[in-house]
């Protein structure tokens, strides 16, 4: 009897380790491990003149850094002596015409100051293309005079390097790189242009039955004073003589009545 119940236990544990077995056999997939890739790129970085783009990729916590170049600039390969030129060159506009046989011409920004111009005032620019000829250009008496390139200078009589008179350049504007670099060329041209206004209307007379220009002198404390407010009622900011600040409603009226009598507008 006692065989019995034994050899009933012993069967069952059998079939319970068998189906235990086939149970966690069964139950394990093989799924495959899937590894991802992670990729980031176009990270763009400027330096000066030359354009590089960073291109990082990321797989399996391993990181690799390419430079890319983009050929927008020629550099010299000598260490010591480095060049570092545009590849563009070719798309600058050289100016061509009568002033390049004009001492102390530039003509860098020639192109940049004939848009300066179209860009006047209706008053000035009338006035200017009409009579005055407008220079890029570092005048070279002045500069013989003051020792450095001047921002701008008006030149009424034609005067060239040594001093003398009758240069081809009479009734001109000079408007220098120096003038350009700094960033005030607009309002160095309307002064100048400004002087020209002045010189232009010199036997204009006012209402009074005087010499307006001379009234204008007397009233602004100089010719130089005269053209800085012109700038300043012509919406520019750049002053070099006028100490005063902005104008006042007695000076603008002023300049308002003295354009108005000596161009008509």
């Amino acid at each position: 009897m006692n065989n019995k119940y034994i050899s009933s236990f012993v069967g069952v544990l059998v079939l319970v380790s068998s189906f235990l077995f086939w149970f966690n056999t069964n139950s394990v997939t093989d799924e495959p491990v899937e590894v991802k890739k992670v990729t980031t790129e176009e990270t763009t970085t400027t330096i000066g003149t030359e354009e590089t783009v960073t291109k990082v990729t990321t797989e399996e916590t391993t990181t690799t850094t390419e430079l890319i170049p983009i050929s927008k600039i020629a550099v010299s390969e000598d260490s010591e002596s480095v060049q570092i030129t545009s590849n563009d060159d070719e798309d600058v506009v050289i100016y061509e015409g009568p002033f390049t046989s004009f001492a102390g011409f530039e003509g860098n920004n020639q192109l940049s100051l004939d848009n300066l111009v179209s860009d006047l005032p209706v008053t000035l620019r009338q006035i200017i293309v009409e009579e005055v000829l407008v220079i890029n250009g570092c005048h070279q008496y002045a500069l013989s005079l003051v020792g450095r390139c001047p921002y701008g200078v008006w030149d009424s009589s034609g005067t060239d390097p040594e001093g003398e008179k009758g240069a081809d350049w009479a009734l001109s504007i000079w408007i220098s790189d120096r003038a350009f670099a700094s960033g005030e060329a607009r309002d160095v041209l309307i002064h100048e242009a400004a002087h020209a206004l002045s010189y232009l209307t010199k036997t204009c007379i006012s209402p009074e039955n005087t010499n307006f220009r001379k009234d204008a002198w007397d009233f602004f404390d100089g010719e130089e004073q005269f053209a800085d407010a012109l700038v300043l009622y012509f919406e520019g900011e750049y002053n070099h003589y006028r100490t005063k600040g902005p104008l006042t409603s007695e000076e603008n009226e002023y300049l308002n009545n003295y354009i108005s009598t000596c161009t008509g507008n």
